[in-house]
Protein backbone atom coordinates (compact mmCIF):
# COMPACT_ATOMS: atom_id res chain seq x y z
CA UNK A 1 0.00 0.00 0.00
CA UNK A 2 1.52 3.30 -0.95
CA UNK A 3 2.75 5.62 1.95
CA UNK A 4 0.19 8.10 2.84
CA UNK A 5 1.89 11.38 3.72
CA UNK A 6 -0.87 13.99 5.41
CA UNK A 7 0.45 17.46 4.42
CA UNK A 8 -1.27 19.24 6.84
CA UNK A 9 1.79 19.05 9.31
CA UNK A 10 4.20 21.90 9.56
CA UNK A 11 7.07 19.40 9.63
CA UNK A 12 8.18 15.78 9.61
CA UNK A 13 11.39 14.60 10.98
CA UNK A 14 13.31 12.02 9.40
CA UNK A 15 16.01 9.94 11.19
CA UNK A 16 18.91 8.42 9.71
CA UNK A 17 21.38 7.21 12.26
CA UNK A 18 21.99 4.29 10.98
CA UNK A 19 22.48 5.16 7.12
CA UNK A 20 24.39 8.36 7.47
CA UNK A 21 26.31 6.92 10.71
CA UNK A 22 26.98 3.94 8.80
CA UNK A 23 29.77 6.00 7.69
CA UNK A 24 32.00 5.78 10.76
CA UNK A 25 31.44 1.99 12.21
CA UNK A 26 31.03 0.68 8.41
CA UNK A 27 27.30 0.51 8.81
CA UNK A 28 28.24 -2.36 11.77
CA UNK A 29 25.25 -1.75 14.06
CA UNK A 30 24.39 -4.49 16.37
CA UNK A 31 20.62 -5.86 16.46
CA UNK A 32 20.36 -4.99 19.79
CA UNK A 33 21.66 -0.91 19.25
CA UNK A 34 19.24 -1.08 16.38
CA UNK A 35 16.30 -2.62 18.35
CA UNK A 36 16.65 -0.17 20.89
CA UNK A 37 16.71 2.97 18.50
CA UNK A 38 13.41 1.50 16.86
CA UNK A 39 12.32 1.61 20.20
CA UNK A 40 13.59 4.82 20.94
CA UNK A 41 12.34 6.49 17.69
CA UNK A 42 8.90 5.12 17.86
CA UNK A 43 8.05 6.66 22.15
CA UNK A 44 9.62 10.19 21.23
CA UNK A 45 7.30 10.46 17.74
CA UNK A 46 9.37 10.13 15.47
CA UNK A 47 7.97 8.52 12.59
CA UNK A 48 10.21 8.05 9.24
CA UNK A 49 13.18 6.39 10.03
CA UNK A 50 16.01 5.53 6.96
CA UNK A 51 17.32 2.46 8.29
CA UNK A 52 20.03 2.08 5.70
CA UNK A 53 21.88 2.23 2.02
CA UNK A 54 21.03 -0.52 -0.15
CA UNK A 55 23.93 -0.53 -1.78
CA UNK A 56 24.57 -2.35 -5.20
CA UNK A 57 27.78 -3.60 -4.78
CA UNK A 58 28.72 -6.28 -2.06
CA UNK A 59 31.24 -5.87 0.38
CA UNK A 60 32.01 -8.19 2.84
CA UNK A 61 33.16 -5.92 5.30
CA UNK A 62 29.88 -3.63 5.32
CA UNK A 63 27.46 -4.23 8.34
CA UNK A 64 23.79 -4.66 7.82
CA UNK A 65 22.70 -0.79 7.16
CA UNK A 66 24.83 -0.96 4.18
CA UNK A 67 22.38 -3.21 2.15
CA UNK A 68 19.22 -3.17 4.79
CA UNK A 69 18.09 -6.86 2.65
CA UNK A 70 14.90 -7.79 3.24
CA UNK A 71 15.69 -10.47 5.38
CA UNK A 72 17.14 -8.18 7.92
CA UNK A 73 14.29 -5.76 7.99
CA UNK A 74 11.92 -9.00 8.74
CA UNK A 75 13.78 -10.26 11.63
CA UNK A 76 13.90 -6.47 13.26
CA UNK A 77 11.15 -4.94 15.94
CA UNK A 78 9.82 -2.58 14.07
CA UNK A 79 7.05 -0.67 15.83
CA UNK A 80 3.50 -0.02 13.80
CA UNK A 81 3.88 3.74 13.56
CA UNK A 82 7.14 4.16 12.16
CA UNK A 83 7.67 4.29 8.71
CA UNK A 84 10.35 2.71 7.12
CA UNK A 85 12.84 3.80 4.25
CA UNK A 86 16.38 3.48 2.76
CA UNK A 87 18.70 5.17 0.29
CA UNK A 88 20.02 3.81 -2.87
CA UNK A 89 22.87 6.39 -5.00
CA UNK A 90 22.28 7.25 -8.11
CA UNK A 91 25.42 6.58 -9.52
CA UNK A 92 25.29 2.85 -8.56
CA UNK A 93 22.30 2.67 -10.77
CA UNK A 94 23.66 4.78 -13.93
CA UNK A 95 27.46 3.29 -13.75
CA UNK A 96 26.31 -0.08 -14.71
CA UNK A 97 26.41 -2.38 -17.73
CA UNK A 98 22.50 -3.72 -16.94
CA UNK A 99 19.26 -1.83 -17.57
CA UNK A 100 17.81 0.05 -14.89
CA UNK A 101 15.08 -2.28 -14.81
CA UNK A 102 16.81 -5.42 -13.98
CA UNK A 103 18.89 -3.67 -11.89
CA UNK A 104 15.72 -2.15 -9.62
CA UNK A 105 14.30 -5.76 -9.91
CA UNK A 106 17.38 -7.31 -8.57
CA UNK A 107 17.93 -4.20 -5.92
CA UNK A 108 14.04 -4.64 -4.85
CA UNK A 109 12.67 -7.95 -4.53
CA UNK A 110 9.51 -8.91 -3.58
CA UNK A 111 8.68 -5.05 -2.72
CA UNK A 112 4.79 -5.40 -2.57
CA UNK A 113 5.42 -7.45 0.74
CA UNK A 114 8.68 -5.17 2.33
CA UNK A 115 7.81 -2.92 4.79
CA UNK A 116 9.66 -0.44 2.83
CA UNK A 117 7.62 2.40 2.39
CA UNK A 118 9.83 5.06 1.36
CA UNK A 119 13.33 5.37 -0.86
CA UNK A 120 15.01 8.23 -1.24
CA UNK A 121 17.62 9.00 -4.40
CA UNK A 122 20.57 10.77 -3.45
CA UNK A 123 22.15 12.55 -6.82
CA UNK A 124 24.53 14.81 -7.65
CA UNK A 125 23.43 17.58 -10.21
CA UNK A 126 24.01 16.08 -13.19
CA UNK A 127 22.82 12.67 -12.14
CA UNK A 128 19.17 14.58 -11.88
CA UNK A 129 18.49 14.04 -15.38
CA UNK A 130 19.04 10.66 -15.90
CA UNK A 131 17.32 9.00 -13.08
CA UNK A 132 13.57 8.96 -14.17
CA UNK A 133 13.28 5.04 -15.11
CA UNK A 134 14.40 4.57 -11.35
CA UNK A 135 11.16 6.71 -10.59
CA UNK A 136 8.95 5.37 -12.19
CA UNK A 137 10.12 1.79 -11.26
CA UNK A 138 9.46 2.76 -7.88
CA UNK A 139 5.92 4.84 -8.34
CA UNK A 140 4.68 1.88 -10.46
CA UNK A 141 5.02 -0.03 -6.99
CA UNK A 142 3.23 2.95 -5.13
CA UNK A 143 6.64 3.70 -3.43
CA UNK A 144 6.93 7.31 -1.65
CA UNK A 145 10.47 8.56 -3.60
CA UNK A 146 12.17 11.64 -2.58
CA UNK A 147 15.53 12.35 -4.03
CA UNK A 148 18.51 14.13 -2.19
CA UNK A 149 20.39 16.51 -4.35
CA UNK A 150 23.88 16.74 -2.97
CA UNK A 151 26.33 19.45 -2.32
CA UNK A 152 23.96 21.98 -2.84
CA UNK A 153 26.04 24.94 -2.05
CA UNK A 154 28.43 24.03 -5.10
CA UNK A 155 25.04 24.49 -7.68
CA UNK A 156 24.75 27.97 -8.83
CA UNK A 157 21.38 29.62 -9.73
CA UNK A 158 20.99 28.53 -12.92
CA UNK A 159 21.60 25.14 -12.53
CA UNK A 160 19.13 25.13 -8.93
CA UNK A 161 16.63 25.92 -11.15
CA UNK A 162 17.18 23.76 -13.77
CA UNK A 163 16.79 20.68 -11.67
CA UNK A 164 13.70 21.82 -9.78
CA UNK A 165 12.34 22.18 -13.32
CA UNK A 166 13.10 18.88 -14.45
CA UNK A 167 12.19 17.37 -11.00
CA UNK A 168 8.79 19.26 -10.97
CA UNK A 169 7.37 17.04 -14.03
CA UNK A 170 8.87 13.91 -12.07
CA UNK A 171 6.66 11.80 -10.24
CA UNK A 172 8.91 12.60 -7.55
CA UNK A 173 7.40 13.22 -3.86
CA UNK A 174 9.82 14.78 -2.43
CA UNK A 175 13.14 17.24 -2.75
CA UNK A 176 15.70 17.20 -0.43
CA UNK A 177 18.84 19.86 -0.19
CA UNK A 178 22.13 18.15 0.86
CA UNK A 179 24.68 20.49 2.39
CA UNK A 180 27.19 17.23 1.58
CA UNK A 181 30.09 19.86 2.04
CA UNK A 182 28.56 21.65 5.40
CA UNK A 183 29.53 24.98 3.69
CA UNK A 184 26.31 26.40 4.02
CA UNK A 185 25.53 29.40 6.51
CA UNK A 186 21.87 30.35 8.07
CA UNK A 187 21.74 33.47 5.68
CA UNK A 188 22.18 31.60 2.65
CA UNK A 189 19.34 29.26 3.63
CA UNK A 190 16.84 31.92 2.99
CA UNK A 191 17.80 32.11 -0.29
CA UNK A 192 17.93 28.67 -1.51
CA UNK A 193 14.62 27.77 -0.19
CA UNK A 194 12.81 30.59 -1.32
CA UNK A 195 14.50 30.10 -5.24
CA UNK A 196 13.19 26.46 -4.65
CA UNK A 197 9.61 26.77 -4.04
CA UNK A 198 9.19 29.27 -7.17
CA UNK A 199 10.12 26.17 -8.94
CA UNK A 200 9.35 23.17 -7.41
CA UNK A 201 5.40 23.35 -5.78
CA UNK A 202 5.95 19.88 -3.39
CA UNK A 203 7.46 19.40 -0.22
CA UNK A 204 11.18 20.41 0.34
CA UNK A 205 13.29 18.32 2.59
CA UNK A 206 16.80 19.47 4.22
CA UNK A 207 19.83 17.38 5.34
CA UNK A 208 22.01 19.66 6.85
CA UNK A 209 25.65 18.35 7.85
CA UNK A 210 27.69 20.04 10.96
CA UNK A 211 30.94 21.04 9.72
CA UNK A 212 30.74 24.92 11.06
CA UNK A 213 28.52 24.20 14.04
CA UNK A 214 25.09 25.19 11.78
CA UNK A 215 23.02 22.25 11.65
CA UNK A 216 20.66 22.66 13.38
CA UNK A 217 20.58 26.38 12.97
CA UNK A 218 20.10 25.55 9.28
CA UNK A 219 17.42 22.95 9.67
CA UNK A 220 15.22 25.29 11.82
CA UNK A 221 15.74 28.51 9.76
CA UNK A 222 14.74 25.68 6.59
CA UNK A 223 11.61 24.61 8.42
CA UNK A 224 10.88 28.21 9.29
CA UNK A 225 11.12 29.05 5.42
CA UNK A 226 8.83 26.16 4.77
CA UNK A 227 11.05 23.14 4.65
CA UNK A 228 8.17 20.22 5.63
CA UNK A 229 11.07 17.38 5.70
CA UNK A 230 14.07 17.67 8.63
CA UNK A 231 17.21 15.01 9.16
CA UNK A 232 18.54 13.90 12.07
CA UNK A 233 20.91 11.16 13.83
CA UNK A 234 21.21 10.48 17.35
CA UNK A 235 24.01 12.47 18.66
CA UNK A 236 24.56 13.52 15.30
CA UNK A 237 26.37 10.36 14.18
CA UNK A 238 26.78 10.97 10.15
CA UNK A 239 29.64 11.28 7.68
CA UNK A 240 32.76 13.38 8.54
CA UNK A 241 31.40 15.54 11.57
CA UNK A 242 28.12 14.56 11.47
CA UNK A 243 24.43 15.73 11.62
CA UNK A 244 21.88 17.76 12.97
CA UNK A 245 21.31 16.26 16.42
CA UNK A 246 18.13 14.35 16.73
CA UNK A 247 17.67 15.37 20.43
CA UNK A 248 18.72 19.00 19.50
CA UNK A 249 16.03 18.81 17.17
CA UNK A 250 13.06 17.36 19.23
CA UNK A 251 13.82 19.42 22.05
CA UNK A 252 13.22 22.46 19.69
CA UNK A 253 10.42 21.10 17.83
CA UNK A 254 8.65 18.55 19.85
CA UNK A 255 8.36 20.48 23.46
CA UNK A 256 5.38 18.55 23.64
CA UNK A 257 7.47 15.69 23.94
CA UNK A 258 9.99 16.36 26.45
CA UNK A 259 9.03 14.07 29.32
CA UNK A 260 9.77 11.06 26.74
CA UNK A 261 13.56 12.41 25.94
CA UNK A 262 14.29 9.86 28.43
CA UNK A 263 14.36 6.99 25.79
CA UNK A 264 16.99 9.19 23.77
CA UNK A 265 19.19 9.52 26.79
CA UNK A 266 19.05 5.83 27.50
CA UNK A 267 19.54 5.44 24.13
CA UNK A 268 22.67 7.55 24.16
CA UNK A 269 23.73 5.79 26.98
CA UNK A 270 23.50 2.51 26.59
CA UNK A 271 24.76 3.05 22.60
CA UNK A 272 25.92 5.92 20.98
CA UNK A 273 28.13 7.71 23.63
CA UNK A 274 30.38 5.00 23.28
CA UNK A 275 30.58 5.19 19.29
CA UNK A 276 31.27 8.39 19.76
CA UNK A 277 33.99 8.16 22.45
CA UNK A 278 35.42 5.32 19.53
CA UNK A 279 35.05 6.97 16.62
CA UNK A 280 35.15 11.07 17.85
CA UNK A 281 32.60 12.47 14.64
CA UNK A 282 32.00 16.12 15.55
CA UNK A 283 32.76 19.73 14.30
CA UNK A 284 36.20 20.80 14.78
CA UNK A 285 38.44 23.17 13.39
CA UNK A 286 39.47 20.79 10.65
CA UNK A 287 35.75 19.84 9.27
CA UNK A 288 35.58 24.15 9.85
CA UNK A 289 38.32 24.63 7.26
CA UNK A 290 37.20 21.72 4.97
CA UNK A 291 33.47 23.43 5.06
CA UNK A 292 34.93 27.00 4.30
CA UNK A 293 37.73 25.31 1.06
CA UNK A 294 35.32 23.16 -0.29
CA UNK A 295 37.19 20.23 0.95
CA UNK A 296 34.99 16.81 1.28
CA UNK A 297 34.54 15.99 5.06
CA UNK A 298 35.56 12.23 4.59
CA UNK A 299 38.82 13.53 4.24
CA UNK A 300 39.00 15.11 7.60
CA UNK A 301 37.62 11.69 8.88
CA UNK A 302 40.39 9.93 7.17
CA UNK A 303 42.80 12.21 8.42
CA UNK A 304 41.45 12.21 11.95
CA UNK A 305 40.64 7.77 12.36
CA UNK A 306 43.86 7.40 10.87
CA UNK A 307 46.92 7.54 12.93
CA UNK A 308 49.31 7.35 10.51
CA UNK A 309 48.73 11.15 9.68
CA UNK A 310 50.02 12.58 12.11
CA UNK A 311 48.91 16.05 13.50
CA UNK A 312 52.58 18.16 12.29
CA UNK A 313 51.50 16.96 9.11
CA UNK A 314 47.76 18.05 8.93
CA UNK A 315 48.61 22.11 7.73
CA UNK A 316 50.22 20.78 4.72
CA UNK A 317 47.62 18.15 3.83
CA UNK A 318 44.63 20.64 4.13
CA UNK A 319 46.43 23.43 2.02
CA UNK A 320 47.29 20.95 -0.67
CA UNK A 321 43.28 19.97 -0.69
CA UNK A 322 42.63 23.26 -1.02
CA UNK A 323 44.55 23.77 -3.62
CA UNK A 324 43.09 21.26 -5.53
CA UNK A 325 39.84 20.05 -6.36
CA UNK A 326 38.64 18.26 -3.33
CA UNK A 327 34.90 18.46 -3.77
CA UNK A 328 34.54 14.81 -4.70
CA UNK A 329 36.58 12.25 -2.23
CA UNK A 330 39.36 10.40 -3.71
CA UNK A 331 41.89 9.13 -0.83
CA UNK A 332 44.89 9.19 -3.35
CA UNK A 333 44.69 13.04 -2.91
CA UNK A 334 45.84 12.52 0.61
CA UNK A 335 49.44 10.74 -0.43
CA UNK A 336 50.75 13.60 -2.86
CA UNK A 337 54.15 13.92 -2.84
CA UNK A 338 54.05 17.43 -1.60
CA UNK A 339 52.56 16.30 1.39
CA UNK A 340 55.24 13.33 2.23
CA UNK A 341 58.71 13.48 0.02
CA UNK A 342 60.81 15.97 -0.20
CA UNK A 343 62.87 16.89 -2.95
CA UNK A 344 63.61 15.61 -6.68
CA UNK A 345 62.48 12.07 -7.56
CA UNK A 346 65.86 9.90 -6.69
CA UNK A 347 67.32 6.76 -5.41
CA UNK A 348 70.32 5.00 -4.78
CA UNK A 349 69.00 1.13 -5.47
CA UNK A 350 68.90 0.16 -9.55
CA UNK A 351 66.91 -3.00 -9.94
CA UNK A 352 68.66 -4.59 -12.58
CA UNK A 353 71.42 -6.09 -11.28
CA UNK A 354 68.83 -8.06 -9.30
CA UNK A 355 66.29 -8.48 -11.83
CA UNK A 356 67.30 -8.35 -14.95
CA UNK A 357 67.15 -11.78 -17.02
CA UNK A 358 65.06 -12.84 -14.25
CA UNK A 359 60.43 -12.56 -14.66
CA UNK A 360 58.91 -11.14 -11.56
CA UNK A 361 55.87 -12.56 -9.35
CA UNK A 362 54.15 -9.82 -7.46
CA UNK A 363 52.04 -10.84 -4.24
CA UNK A 364 49.48 -8.42 -3.06
CA UNK A 365 47.47 -8.84 0.38
CA UNK A 366 44.03 -10.27 -1.54
CA UNK A 367 42.38 -13.27 -0.12
CA UNK A 368 43.05 -15.52 -3.00
CA UNK A 369 46.90 -15.22 -1.79
CA UNK A 370 46.02 -16.94 0.98
CA UNK A 371 43.77 -19.44 -0.38
CA UNK A 372 46.08 -20.14 -3.15
CA UNK A 373 49.25 -20.23 -0.87
CA UNK A 374 50.36 -23.84 -2.18
CA UNK A 375 50.02 -23.33 -5.59
CA UNK A 376 51.86 -19.40 -5.70
CA UNK A 377 54.74 -21.17 -3.35
CA UNK A 378 54.52 -24.27 -5.62
CA UNK A 379 54.99 -22.02 -8.88
CA UNK A 380 58.09 -19.99 -7.46
CA UNK A 381 60.22 -23.24 -6.77
CA UNK A 382 59.59 -24.51 -9.91
CA UNK A 383 59.97 -21.45 -12.09
CA UNK A 384 62.11 -19.00 -10.15
CA UNK A 385 60.99 -15.62 -10.46
CA UNK A 386 62.01 -12.40 -8.50
CA UNK A 387 59.12 -12.53 -5.79
CA UNK A 388 57.65 -8.89 -4.98
CA UNK A 389 55.49 -8.56 -1.72
CA UNK A 390 53.86 -5.45 -1.15
CA UNK A 391 54.03 -3.95 2.14
CA UNK A 392 53.76 -6.45 5.20
CA UNK A 393 51.90 -9.14 3.78
CA UNK A 394 52.50 -12.58 4.99
CA UNK A 395 50.94 -14.95 2.17
CA UNK A 396 53.84 -17.11 1.38
CA UNK A 397 56.77 -17.99 3.22
CA UNK A 398 59.12 -15.37 3.80
CA UNK A 399 62.18 -17.04 2.81
CA UNK A 400 60.59 -17.10 -0.76
CA UNK A 401 60.60 -13.87 -0.94
CA UNK A 402 63.41 -11.54 -2.73
CA UNK A 403 61.89 -8.11 -1.97
CA UNK A 404 58.81 -6.25 0.05
CA UNK A 405 58.29 -2.74 -1.29
CA UNK A 406 56.68 0.16 0.49
CA UNK A 407 56.55 3.77 -0.55
CA UNK A 408 54.25 5.37 1.64
CA UNK A 409 55.75 7.13 4.90
CA UNK A 410 53.04 7.08 6.98
CA UNK A 411 52.45 3.08 5.79
CA UNK A 412 55.99 2.95 6.39
CA UNK A 413 56.37 4.36 9.99
CA UNK A 414 53.46 2.42 11.29
CA UNK A 415 54.56 -1.31 9.66
CA UNK A 416 58.24 -0.62 10.05
CA UNK A 417 57.94 -3.28 12.82
CA UNK A 418 56.69 -5.50 11.16
CA UNK A 419 58.67 -6.72 8.03
CA UNK A 420 61.28 -9.42 8.50
CA UNK A 421 64.48 -8.18 9.67
CA UNK A 422 66.14 -10.51 7.16
CA UNK A 423 64.44 -9.67 3.81
CA UNK A 424 65.36 -6.83 1.39
CA UNK A 425 63.05 -3.57 1.40
CA UNK A 426 62.53 -1.13 -1.49
CA UNK A 427 61.21 1.99 0.07
CA UNK A 428 62.21 5.95 -0.86
CA UNK A 429 64.24 6.19 1.84
CA UNK A 430 66.33 9.39 0.07
CA UNK A 431 63.16 11.33 -0.25
CA UNK A 432 61.79 10.95 3.46
CA UNK A 433 61.69 13.91 5.08
CA UNK A 434 64.09 13.64 7.95
CA UNK A 435 61.53 13.38 11.28
CA UNK A 436 60.55 10.01 8.98
CA UNK A 437 63.94 8.99 8.25
CA UNK A 438 65.35 9.49 11.60
CA UNK A 439 62.58 6.59 12.75
CA UNK A 440 63.43 4.08 10.65
CA UNK A 441 65.69 1.16 12.34
CA UNK A 442 65.43 -0.88 9.74
CA UNK A 443 68.61 -2.08 9.02
CA UNK A 444 70.00 0.06 6.01
CA UNK A 445 72.04 -2.61 4.15
CA UNK A 446 68.76 -4.46 3.78
CA UNK A 447 66.84 -1.14 2.33
CA UNK A 448 66.69 -0.38 -1.61
CA UNK A 449 66.52 3.05 -2.13
CA UNK A 450 64.44 3.46 -5.15
CA UNK A 451 62.63 6.93 -5.71
CA UNK A 452 59.49 7.94 -6.38
CA UNK A 453 57.40 10.74 -7.73
CA UNK A 454 53.79 11.02 -8.15
CA UNK A 455 52.62 13.39 -11.57
CA UNK A 456 48.59 12.89 -11.24
CA UNK A 457 48.20 12.45 -14.86
CA UNK A 458 47.63 9.46 -17.06
CA UNK A 459 51.74 8.54 -17.47
CA UNK A 460 54.74 6.30 -16.11
CA UNK A 461 58.28 6.96 -16.62
CA UNK A 462 60.99 4.67 -15.00
CA UNK A 463 64.54 5.22 -14.57
CA UNK A 464 67.30 3.26 -13.13
CA UNK A 465 66.78 4.37 -9.42
CA UNK A 466 63.41 6.10 -9.77
CA UNK A 467 59.82 6.16 -10.97
CA UNK A 468 57.65 9.05 -11.58
CA UNK A 469 53.72 7.54 -11.38
CA UNK A 470 50.27 9.17 -11.24
CA UNK A 471 49.49 7.51 -7.06
CA UNK A 472 51.47 6.34 -4.35
CA UNK A 473 50.30 3.03 -4.69
CA UNK A 474 52.76 -0.38 -2.99
CA UNK A 475 50.99 -1.94 -6.41
CA UNK A 476 52.31 1.08 -8.93
CA UNK A 477 55.86 1.34 -7.08
CA UNK A 478 56.28 -2.33 -7.18
CA UNK A 479 55.24 -2.34 -11.07
CA UNK A 480 57.78 0.21 -11.42
CA UNK A 481 60.53 -1.28 -9.96
CA UNK A 482 60.28 -5.00 -12.12
CA UNK A 483 59.90 -2.35 -14.73
CA UNK A 484 63.61 -0.92 -14.17
CA UNK A 485 64.69 -4.28 -13.95
CA UNK A 486 63.97 -4.98 -17.51
CA UNK A 487 61.93 -8.19 -17.01
CA UNK A 488 60.14 -9.51 -19.52
CA UNK A 489 56.95 -10.82 -17.71
CA UNK A 490 54.96 -9.87 -14.30
CA UNK A 491 53.26 -12.18 -12.88
CA UNK A 492 50.59 -11.12 -10.51
CA UNK A 493 48.85 -12.80 -7.32
CA UNK A 494 46.07 -11.78 -4.72
CA UNK A 495 45.41 -9.06 -6.79
CA UNK A 496 41.33 -9.88 -6.31
CA UNK A 497 40.27 -6.37 -7.13
CA UNK A 498 37.92 -3.63 -5.50
CA UNK A 499 34.24 -3.49 -5.77
CA UNK A 500 33.58 -0.78 -8.51
CA UNK A 501 32.59 2.22 -6.16
CA UNK A 502 36.01 1.92 -4.81
CA UNK A 503 38.39 4.33 -5.70
CA UNK A 504 41.41 1.93 -5.20
CA UNK A 505 40.26 0.00 -7.62
CA UNK A 506 40.14 2.79 -10.39
CA UNK A 507 43.95 3.67 -9.02
CA UNK A 508 45.28 -0.08 -9.64
CA UNK A 509 42.99 -0.36 -12.93
CA UNK A 510 45.01 2.65 -14.28
CA UNK A 511 48.56 2.14 -13.37
CA UNK A 512 47.88 -1.41 -15.13
CA UNK A 513 46.42 0.30 -18.11
CA UNK A 514 49.10 2.57 -18.53
CA UNK A 515 51.42 -0.22 -18.04
CA UNK A 516 49.85 -2.16 -20.67
CA UNK A 517 49.77 0.76 -22.84
CA UNK A 518 52.87 2.19 -22.44
CA UNK A 519 55.23 -1.12 -22.40
CA UNK A 520 53.10 -3.38 -25.28
CA UNK A 521 55.72 -6.47 -25.58
CA UNK A 522 55.62 -6.53 -21.92
CA UNK A 523 53.36 -9.20 -20.90
CA UNK A 524 51.48 -9.04 -17.21
CA UNK A 525 49.38 -12.58 -16.06
CA UNK A 526 47.96 -13.41 -12.93
CA UNK A 527 48.13 -16.95 -10.76
CA UNK A 528 44.77 -15.56 -8.88
CA UNK A 529 41.47 -14.94 -9.89
CA UNK A 530 41.24 -11.08 -10.31
CA UNK A 531 38.76 -8.33 -11.32
CA UNK A 532 41.28 -6.51 -13.01
CA UNK A 533 42.01 -6.68 -17.24
CA UNK A 534 44.65 -9.25 -16.45
CA UNK A 535 44.87 -12.42 -18.70
CA UNK A 536 44.39 -15.87 -15.95
CA UNK A 537 46.37 -18.05 -15.51
CA UNK A 538 45.21 -20.66 -13.32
Amino acid sequence: MELMISSNKNFKILDCTLRDGGYHNNWRFSRSLVNAYLNCMSKVGIEFIELGFRFLNQNKSRGETAYTKENFIKKLKIPNNLSIGIMINASDFLNNSLSIDNLCKDTFPKLKQSKIKFVRIACHYKEIFKIEPIINWLKKRKIFVTVNLMQISELNKKELIKACSYLSKRKIDVLYIADSLGSVKPNEINNLINLIKKNWKKEVGIHAHDNLNYALKNTIKAKNLGAKWLDCTVLGMGRGPGNTKTEELIKVLKKENLSKFKHVNNLKKNFFNLLKKKYKWGTNKYYRFAALNKIHPTYIQEILSDSRYKKTNYKNILQNLKEADSRKYNPFKLITPKNIFIGKPKGKWSPYKDIVGKNVLIIGAGNSAHRHKAKIEKFIRKNDPYVICLNTNKSVNEKLINLRTACHPFRIISDINNYDSKTNLAMPLSMLPKQIFDKIKYKKTLIRDYGISTNLINKIIVKNNYCIIPNSLAVSYSLSIALAGKSKKIFLAGFDGYDDDDSKNDETDLILKIIQKTFKKLKIFSLTKTKYNIKNIT
